[in-house]
């Protein structure tokens, strides 16, 4: 005969009745009392980190459509001082790529912001292929935008481990 089940009393999973932790979530079922209040403080913990990611994504999302629209403000700009319509719509290229990006953002986090990354660094390279000086130019800016990507990217990234890590 098989073993008969029993439901974890954290995440209601099918155990056996033997089972000394969950394999589903990994609740100590035949811990102590204090294992098993040690184990649902890290969950809410872990949840709060999960769900303080999402507030992460949503952030970086308006941060992206922020630098969209200085590119697509930076494209008026351009061929309204110099009549170049080619860096116009380089520009204007530029915003709409960031754009969509940041609209898929909360679809899958980690391609959006690598990509966004990936984007905005090359776009910092080509002007400095161009004129050197032109990377300086609000460096600050530039700067405080790659570091919030980069944050992004951590904390999405750590959040799905633990998603994965617990179940969650």
């Amino acid at each position: 005969m098989g073993e008969t089940q029993n439901k974890c009393p954290h995440c209601r999973a099918e155990t056996a009745q033997v089972a000394i932790t969950c394999e589903a979530c990994k609740f100590p079922i035949a811990g102590t009392e204090k294992e098993k209040a040690i184990f649902i403080g890290q969950q809410t913990m872990n949840i709060s980190k999960v769900v303080s990611a999402g507030e992460v994504v949503k952030k970086t999302q308006i941060i992206l459509y922020i630098v969209a629209g200085f590119k697509a403000l930076s494209a008026f700009l351009v061929y309204y001082n110099f009549n170049s319509v080619i860096d116009a719509v380089f520009y204007l290229v530029i915003a709409l790529i960031l754009a969509v990006f940041s609209y898929l953002l909360p679809k899958k986090p980690v391609v959006f912001i690598l990509s966004s990354l990936a984007v905005i660094l090359g776009y910092y390279l080509l002007l400095f292929l161009v004129n050197p000086r032109l990377l300086y130019s609000g460096v600050l800016w530039k700067f405080a935008t790659v570091m919030a990507l980069l944050y992004a990217l951590y904390t999405v990234v750590e959040s799905q481990k633990l998603k994965k890590k617990f179940n969650l």
